[in-house]
Order: structure tokens, then sequence, then C-alpha cells
């Protein structure tokens, strides 16, 4: 009796063929094998003396910092130029020929790294036990770390891949390294800590089973929009101006925002609100930076789907001018929020002078040459570090004269930033009041004058439009 056996295949044939693509070739290369080959050795060194030692609590950082280093730093930085490497080969328009969209390509690039991360997460399970059963410590507890370090790594991977789209290198690195030195990693060393030993304050503040699920439900869908958040702006940047992603990213994340801020205002915590500021501070440098599209493909599908589409167009379309709009929303939004508050109140004059900086640092790009680069992303990034380095020198200059003079440093009112960090120096009461009052009615100058690019601006695409409108038809 025969039976007909059938050939095994390494891969599914439902998988993407980017991700079976770059899955292959990661693990195929040196990086990856040495990186597990050497981990694994010294895993192994650590656990045997872990296990033959009496001061566990103290060696068990080894493997903690081992397996954190390996997740969230060796691991995602594999694919920080992975983007910029096949543009500079010319083999992104190979790949966009296999009828692979600029999504898929960047989804594979990242979900390969995912992949071998989550493969590295899995192999570490056996040390996570050998612990458990020399050390006594809570297995369900040393596994959610393990998982949470692989997510944070993950998270990192799509940032990085983002960033690979970015061609200027020096710039790059300072995106990566300075907010490392300030404590980014830090801050995560703290909370895995705080998780680990139960510190007053942090780990120890939620307790319960519906606590605890409601953090891991937190942690889980911030770090998805996080991923998607960084793997939709890399794919926007690469995407023909034919096919752009505006449309599909901006709505996802105004629904990120209004989830923290609904929330905020639902339950009085102001945590909440600073996690909606961070989604509005993305969407703003997501869609300020969107060069304007030309193409009259582009603007296509808004007037297909009939009048409400149209009026959308005003806020989805790709572009800064209506991303300038779309930033209204989250902007007004937050401005309420801050309003209602008891403490947040206190607060809502910062909040207007951040807006006001931003709006004035697309407004300084939009009237300058650097209109016309076709990458404005560093072009931003570049000119916000100049204003605030501008800002830092007046405000210092003025308040030692103020000083000097006995008087108070009222021109800081003038320039946005400078007023951020010239309120410092007024003392509490009506003086401080008043000066940030100033400070906001100047600063109501930039939003104002980006009304006025952004309906230039629009007014001037309106020939790209009208094709549009007649392809439609």
């Amino acid at each position: 009796m025969t039976t007909a056996l059938t050939p095994l295949t390494d891969f599914s044939d439902r998988l993407s063929p980017m991700v079976v693509k770059e899955l292959r070739q990661g693990l195929r290369t040196r990086a990856f094998g040495s990186t597990m080959l050497l981990m694994h050795v010294l895993l192994i060194l650590i656990t045997l003396i872990t296990g033959s030692a009496q001061n566990t609590d103290d060696l068990r950082w080894m493997l903690d910092g081992l397996a954190t280093l390996v997740l969230c730093l060796i691991m995602p930085f594999r694919v920080s130029n992975a983007l910029l490497e096949e543009v500079k080969l010319n083999t992104l328009d190979m790949l966009v020929l296999t009828r692979l969209s600029c999504g898929r390509i960047v989804f594979g690039k990242w979900a390969s790294v995912a992949l071998q991360s989550l493969l590295i997460a899995l192999s570490l399970m056996p040390y996570v036990v050998a612990r458990y059963l020399f050390g006594g410590m809570d297995l369900v507890l040393e596994l959610s770390v393990l998982a949470l370090k692989w997510l944070i790594g993950i998270v990192v991977a799509a940032l990085l891949v983002a960033l690979s789209t970015i061609q200027q290198s020096w710039l790059r690195m300072i995106i990566i390294i300075v907010p490392m030195i300030f404590g980014g990693f830090g801050v995560v060393g703290i909370m895995v800590a705080a998780t680990m030993t139960g510190m007053p304050g942090l780990g120890s503040s939620v307790t319960g089973t519906a606590g605890l699920a409601m953090i891991a439900a937190v942690t889980v869908l911030s770090a998805a929009w996080a991923i998607f958040a960084f793997l939709s702006l890399a794919a926007s940047r690469i995407s023909s101006p034919a096919a752009p992603l505006a449309w599909l990213k901006r709505p996802v994340n105004l629904l990120a925002f209004a989830i923290p801020l609904i929330i905020s205002l639902v339950t009085r915590r102001e945590e909440w609100l600073m996690g909606a500021c961070f989604v509005a501070a993305f969407m703003a440098l997501d869609a300020l930076t969107e060069q304007l599209n030309v193409v009259p493909s582009a603007y296509v599908p808004f007037f297909k789907r009939g009048p409400i589409a149209r009026v959308l167009m005003w806020l989805l379309a790709p572009g800064w001018a209506s991303g300038f709009w779309f930033t209204l929303i989250p902007a007004v939004c937050l401005g309420a929020a801050f309003a209602v508050l008891k403490k947040g109140a206190d607060m809502l004059p910062y909040y207007i002078l951040i807006c006001c900086t931003v709006w004035m640092v697309t407004a300084i790009i939009q009237m300058l040459p650097t209109r016309r680069s076709n990458d404005l992303l560093p072009i931003f990034l570049s000119a916000a570090a100049l204003v605030q380095l501008f800002a830092g020198m007046l405000s210092g200059l003025t308040i030692i004269a103020a000083k000097s003079t006995q008087s108070e440093p009222v021109l800081l009112a003038l320039l946005p930033p400078a007023a951020l960090m010239g309120a410092d120096s007024f003392s509490f009461g009506s003086s401080r009041a008043e000066f940030l009052m100033y400070a906001v009615l100047c600063a109501a100058v930039w939003p104002l004058l980006m009304v006025i690019l952004s309906l230039r601006a629009w007014r001037a695409l309106r020939p790209v439009r009208d094709e549009a409108k007649q392809m439609a038809s």
C-alpha cells in the first residue's frame, strides 16, 4: 500500500511574499545567528550561576538586561536602514512593479524583524521556567515582562522603519540618540523594574485581575496604534502620488486620539489626556509635513463618493494644506478638554502656545524657498530645532536684560516658543496671567497666517481638482 506524500514547504502561500522574502533573508544572515548563539551561551552561564547562588535577586538582572538589550535594541536596529537601502539600490520600483503596494513592502520589512524577535522571545521561555524553579518567582509575571519587552521591541522597530525613509543620516542619528540620552530607555527600565518588584506608586497601584487586564489591554492597543502610525507614515513617504494614504491613516489616528480624550473627560484623569496629546502631536507632524499632491487621480475617489466625501476632502486630501485644517480638530478638542478639567485649566495658555509654535514652524517653511522641497519632514524637524534654539537664546538674553533693568521681560510674548520659556521668570499671580494673555494674543497671528497660506495653496490646486472631477464623471 502506497501513500502519496505532498511536498513540504517552509512558508505557506497565504503569507505575503514580502514577509517571506524578508524573513528568509533575515534568518540566513550571520547577525541573527551570531546574536542567537551568543545570547544563549551567556544565558546558560547566567542560569547556572543564578541556580547555584543565594543572591538570585541580584543576579537575575543580568538575564533581564541581556534580554532587554537583544529584544529592545539589537533586533529593532536591524531595520534602521531598511527602506533607505531599497531607495539607494533602486529596487523599490522593481518591488512596486510586482503589484506589491508600499504598505505591504513596509509591513514586510517590519514583520520580518517582529517574527525574528518573537522567535528569540520564545527561545527565552526555558530560562524563565528555570528561574521559576530555582528562585520561586511568579511565572505569570515573568512571562508578562518578557511579552512586554517583545512588544516594546516591535514598536521601536516600527519607529526605525519610519525613520529609515529620511535620507539624512545625521538627522536620523539625532532623532534616535537624543531620546535615549534623555532617558527613553531609562523610563522603560523603570516601568519594567516596577512591574517586576511592585514599586509603590506604579506597579503596585493597580491590583486585582480586572486592573491588570485593563493595563494589558491599554498596552496592547497603544502598541498596535503606534505600529500602525509609524508604518503608515513610512508607507506614505515612499508611495506614489497617485496612491495617497492620507484618507486611510488620518481617520485611524483621529479615532486613536478620540478614545483617550473621551476617557479623560469621563474619568477626570489627566493621564489619559496626556496620551491624547501624544497622539495629536504625531498627527500634526504627519499631516503638516505632507507635500501637496498635484496628481488628479488622487482626488478622484472624493468626487466619486458624493457630496459628503467632497466636504471631507478638505480634511483627508493629501498635502499640508488639508493637513492644517485636519490638525484644528484635535487642537480645538484638546483645548476644550483643558478648559473643562480643573487642573488642566491652568495649562490651557501653555497648550495654546505649543500649538501656535507648531503652526509657526509650518508657516515659516511654507514662506521660505523650502516649500519647494519634495521632503518636508526633515526640514520641519530641523526648523523646529532651530526655532527652539533661537527662542532659548532670545529668552535668555531678554531675561538677563530685564533683570539688569529691574523690569519684566514682556518682549518674550511676541514669539510663542520664547513665551513658553519666559513664563517661568514671572511671579505667580496676575503678573504671569497677564503675560500669558498677551502671549496668546500675539501667537494667534500664526494660525491666521496658516489659514491664508492653506487657502492660497488650496486655490492653486483648483485645476487639479477640476480635472479629477472630469475623470470621476
